[in-house]
């Protein structure tokens, strides 16, 4: 029978293991090295490094030229992992951290200790980010590029940015068919067809769709999606190409908050299972996302390049989502409906961008980048937000159910409507002015505008003009494969969040400072980054209080984060891969005008130390086994030390595969050690905390046309 708790994996076992991983790199890398520098030798199976890094800064170098750390998740890597959320795509980042699952709708990280951007195929989505995730049926890879960016994106977060790449259409595009069976009652079917469309290979198309549905290890919570995606990519000259991409996603599933704490930061003695919410269906989630991408490509001469590209999406939401507070020693709770009553959002960004090489002025390897991006999204919804009563853990899972079913609505419900638009222009410069050495300098202006309309809150209305932003770096390569970097770089991102008096926030305006180092030995089958930073962030949002009208926060003045992050990807021997990294993080409040005795003290739920490692090995020609481990730090959760840590966990995975003619099946096990792990979601003891998935079983078979 599996327990409820199991001994933590060592931090110590981690580190040593990823020790040993960063010493081999060298040793075991070789190879030809081509075009970017990160070209794979695939022997068989997945491949973890994806050598294609373009879009993810907007530079035409090399990911080891690059001064900033940037970590690359390619499809291949989740596929061996089974991995399928964001959160879970963190605890396998270094300097990334799964920070909740409020109320069933996504899984939400954090970047360097702060809460992360999103864009999708190099266009950021600014404040409109969708209530969902994209299914990673449809995501060619994610790069994560850590710091400030608003040189590049616009609206960055201090912390990091994550750009999804959707799949495109090649004439090599792989068909195929997968089934995945999971524990309760999970399954999931999956195919892709694509390929040249005509004989002389121009066109070429892809085609997704997805299903899949089942239950939880929670009481009662269901879920099911559906995903279309199809694309065309077109190479209409050997200049000039272009793309069109867009898919259809639904999902359905129960809302669930998690379980709270006891004031002192004590876990409620329940079991793993114990739901709070509701089993009628009109207290479940739904959502649906409709959307678009396109661009095009244009080599004009030899040392001139555009590229235009845009992406539209609408995201409709409804249900309502149950979460509960306030546990006190008795067991009772506090329990709330925040409804959506039917919401839409539309999200649209534009970008244009230049490249001009200057070597026709003997400046070989050197270039001028300019670019303007525009964002702008919508979003209209009626909401209502009200008082359930009281119920009481110690009294069952279907007791506190039958209160909520029962519960009359006593909120007639309230309009929000949100309009916002960011325009930014930019320019980079890069210039190799020694053989060793290169410099890069960029600046961009952002102007963005934010209305807010409601019948249960304040108008609100403003405007930030001039709001300018920089970014410079060296990069100087001090042996071959070899490059150490200094960079700095700032940021700022509009905030929808509301202070006691309903005024939105200001932007976060962040600055960092990185020095570091990255290794890609020849073959680029493998790359190594180790990085120092310090970033300085104002007007970071903090949970103030509950009113009637929704949560409400408060700037806490001025942080500083400073931490160090080693991580190494790729294939460091022939049958071996290793996807490895370690992050340590120290952020603190460096002033507070509201309260002077803040200064100084350590940011709360933020872990200092984080490490994972997941390497796969070939022991037979299509026989292939591998190992995970997830380790994250205890968190404090209250400045003054009054209340209980959050505690540290590690989680152990484990995978095998098979392949041979067309087939491919492969086995992971997640949790193996069944550790009983929580994951706060909201930054304070009164709400609750995500529990971690217990130990679980996926089988999944692969056939490839």
């Amino acid at each position: 029978m599996i327990g409820d708790k199991k001994p933590a994996l060592p931090a110590a076992l981690l580190l040593t293991g990823l020790s040993a991983i960063t010493v081999s790199v060298p040793v075991w890398a070789q190879g030809a090295n081509e075009g970017t520098g990160l070209e794979e030798i695939v022997v068989t199976g997945y491949r973890f490094l994806n050598e294609d890094t373009s879009g993810t800064t907007n530079l035409p170098l090399p990911i080891e030229k690059v001064p900033q750390s940037i970590s690359l998740i390619s499809n291949d890597f989740l596929k061996a992992a089974d991995i399928k959320t964001l959160g879970e795509v963190a605890q396998y980042t270094p300097g990334a951290i799964f920070s909740g699952n409020g109320e069933n709708y996504r899984t939400d990280i954090k970047f360097r200790g702060f809460t992360n951007g999103e864009a999708v195929d190099g266009l950021p989505l600014g404040s409109g980010a969708p209530l969902a995730e994209y299914d990673y049926a449809v995501v060619e890879r994610l790069e994560i590029v850590k710091g400030p960016s608003s040189v590049v994106y616009g609206a960055s977060s201090p912390g990091g940015i994550v750009n999804v790449v959707t799949k495109k259409a090649t004439p090599e595009t792989p068909e195929y068919f997968s089934v995945d069976i999971g524990m309760w009652n999970n399954y999931r079917i999956e195919g892709q067809v694509g390929g040249a469309i005509g004989a002389d290979g121009r066109l070429s198309a892809i085609g997704v769709g997805a299903y899949e549905q089942g239950d939880s290890f929670t009481d009662i919570i269901k879920h099911d999606r559906t995903v279309l995606y199809g694309g065309l990519d077109f190479a209409i000259t050997d200049s000039l190409s272009a793309y069109a991409r867009g898919g259809y996603e639904k999902n359905t599933r129960t809302s669930f908050d998690g379980i709270p704490q006891f004031e002192d930061g004590t876990q409620p003695p329940v079991a793993r299972s114990f739901f709070i919410g509701s089993d009628q269906s009109r207290y479940e989630l739904q959502g649906e996302r409709m959307y678009v991408t396109a661009g095009l490509d244009w080599d004009v001469t030899d040392l001139w390049s555009v590229s235009v590209k845009g992406n539209f999406s609408r995201n409709e939401q409804e249900g309502a989502a149950i979460f509960s507070g306030g546990l006190q020693a008795d067991g009772s709770i506090d329990l709330f409906n925040e409804e959506n009553l039917g919401s839409t959002e539309d999200v649209f960004a534009a970008g244009i961008s230049s490249v001009y090489k200057l070597d026709g002025l003997g400046l070989s390897d050197s270039f001028i980048s300019v670019g303007a991006v525009y964002n702008e999204s919508s979003y209209y919804g009626k909401h209502r937000f009200y008082y359930i009563g009281s119920g009481n853990i110690f009294d069952g899972v279907r007791s506190i159910t039958n209160i909520i079913n029962a519960a009359p609505i006593t909120d007639p419900g309230y309009f929000l409507k949100i309009d916002d638009s960011l325009l930014t222009y930019s320019a980079q410069a890069v210039l190799r002015v020694l053989d060793p050495l290169t410099v890069l300098v960029g600046a961009s202006y952002s102007g963005t505008d934010f209305d807010r309309d409601s019948d249960a809150l304040s108008p609100a209305s403003y405007e930030y003009d001039g709001e300018v932003s920089y970014r410079g770096g060296l990069t100087y390569e001090f042996a071959p494969g070899f490059n150490g970097y200094l960079s700095y770089s700032e940021s700022f991102m509009p905030q929808r969040q509301s202070d006691i008096n309903d005024n939105p926030l200001k932007p976060l305006i962040g600055e960092q400072k990185e020095l570091g180092l990255k290794y890609a030995p020849p073959g680029g089958r493998v790359l190594f980054t180790a990085a120092l930073f310090e970033i300085l962030q104002s007007n970071k949002p903090e949970f103030d209080q509950t009113t009637p009208a929704g949560d409400r926060f408060k700037a806490v003045g001025e942080v500083r984060h400073r931490g160090a992050e080693l991580e190494v990807i790729g294939r460091v021997a022939d049958r071996w891969q290793v996807h490895a990294g370690y992050a340590y993080l120290n952020p603190e409040v460096t002033k507070n005008q509201e309260s002077p005795e803040m200064i100084g003290k350590t940011i709360t739920y933020l872990p200092k130390h984080t490490a994972s490692v997941f390497a796969s090995y070939e022991l037979l020609d299509g026989f292939t086994v591998g190992a995970g481990a997830r380790y994250v730090d205890s968190v404090n959760t209250t400045y003054d030390d009054s209340v209980k840590d959050l505690p540290a966990y590690a989680i152990v995975d484990a995978t095998a595969s098979y392949a041979f003619q067309n087939w491919r099946f492969q086995l992971n096990v997640h949790n193996l050690f069944d550790e009983k792990y929580y994951i706060n979601t909201y930054e304070t003891v009164y709400y609750g905390n995500v529990i971690g998935e217990p130990a679980n079983v996926s089988l999944s078979a692969r056939y490839e046309f």
